[in-house]
């Protein structure tokens, strides 16, 4: 079947990212959450749902994830969104804090054939858990919240994938001392160490056969903090480690100089739209800035067919940055970096992302546990 989408745009994205709310009930130091202006709101229902609706009607994406600023499960309106998403047949990915995993929520996630649930733990011990969030949690409940989702799930016929996401602060240095993150992911022992701990607590929890310890080690001893990885602890369950970032330059309170050409995924593999309605280019514009068109104005197709979106898109085709945010996200405050950071943004995501892009496999079929 021919694409629905114009030329210049991809058959199908591999996401599309739904805000549902940029309410949040933490203030994390390293997000750009206490930095943001726009406007605080939901989603109205209807128009999560008729773009749920668009959505499914043009065929366009592997899947929606609710995400982008905010946390979704605050929707008053969450599951009912949900549950259209399913009549629908699109596939839905949840990015969530896991703060509000209690059990009449976990029943109702359990419940429902989500495609894939992204936990948001980011610092995987109580000590620096509690120096981050802005907000005081219980983390043993906590964490005993995102495992017994994890189980409830797992007796599912077809169980989502289960993704947790830990951020790695060795190259951050300027970034940790600005906003006083702590160092708590620092070297490649540490984080070995972390998911050694996460690997054994996720297998005791979850009942499936232990992984020998030897040989659990010379798998974890593999895993360094050089790179971006993708542990399968097993088929379904994933912890995922990354370099902690400054979300296009969020974080830089002086001038930024700029950046005239680069390389983004924007358009390219994913779009956004917010709970305002407007359609934005990628997911790390926080502030909206970068909108195209707005679905209470004009239809998802209209927009991603308009003349703004070509112009921006064939720039990218070219390795030239159109719009002025992203010329300032790929910018730096200083010349050099305005010219290094682009050049590396090219040459990281487009030639060296594979040999950066590491993925582990921890266990053996034969005693995934299932």
């Amino acid at each position: 079947m021919a694409s629905a989408l114009p030329s210049y745009l991809p058959t199908r994205f591999q996401r599309i990212h739904l805000e549902l709310t940029n309410r949040c009930n933490f203030s994390c130091v390293f997000c750009p959450d206490g930095r943001m202006t726009r406007k605080r709101g939901s989603m109205d229902e209807a128009l999560a749902k008729s773009a749920i609706d668009q959505i499914a009607d043009l065929d366009i994406t592997e899947k929606i994830t609710f995400h982008v600023m905010g946390e979704p499960l605050l929707h008053p309106a969450f599951f009912s969104i949900l549950d259209h998403a399913a009549l629908r047949k699109v596939p839905v990915g949840l990015t969530t804090n896991g703060a509000m995993l209690r059990p009449e929520t976990i029943r109702k996630l359990a419940e429902r054939d989500l495609h894939q649930i992204d936990i948001s733990l980011q610092t995987p011990d109580e000590e620096t858990f509690q120096k981050t969030r802005g907000a005081r949690v219980d983390f043993a409940a906590y964490r005993n919240g995102l495992l017994d989702l994890m189980a409830a799930c797992a007796s599912r016929p077809n169980p989502p994938i289960f993704k947790i996401r830990i951020m790695t602060t060795r190259f951050a240095g300027k970034m940790r001392e600005k906003l006083g993150i702590p160092n708590f992911m620092g070297s490649s022992a540490l984080l070995r160490q972390t998911v050694r701990e996460w690997t054994d607590v996720i297998y005791e929890r979850l009942g499936l056969e232990p992984i020998p310890p030897a040989k659990l080690a010379k798998r974890i001893n593999r895993i360094s903090i050089h790179a971006w990885n993708v542990i399968e602890v097993s088929p379904k369950i994933v912890i995922e480690t990354y370099i902690l970032t400054d979300w296009g330059n969020a974080f830089t309170d002086g001038e930024v100089i700029e950046a005239r050409k680069g390389y983004c995924f924007g358009m390219r593999d994913h779009f956004a739209i917010l709970h305002s309605g407007d359609v934005t280019l990628c997911c790390i514009d926080y502030e909206g800035r970068t909108a195209v068109g707005n679905l209470k104005e004009s239809s998802l197709l209209e927009i991603l067919s308009s003349p703004r979106v070509e112009e921006i898109v064939r720039g990218f085709h070219r390795g030239l940055l159109v719009d002025p945010y992203c010329r300032r996200c790929l910018g730096s405050s200083t010349r050099l970096g305005s010219w290094v950071k682009p050049t590396m943004s090219v040459i990281g995501l487009k030639i060296l992302k594979p040999f950066f892009y590491r993925k582990y496999r921890l266990f053996d079929d034969e005693s995934a546990g299932r």
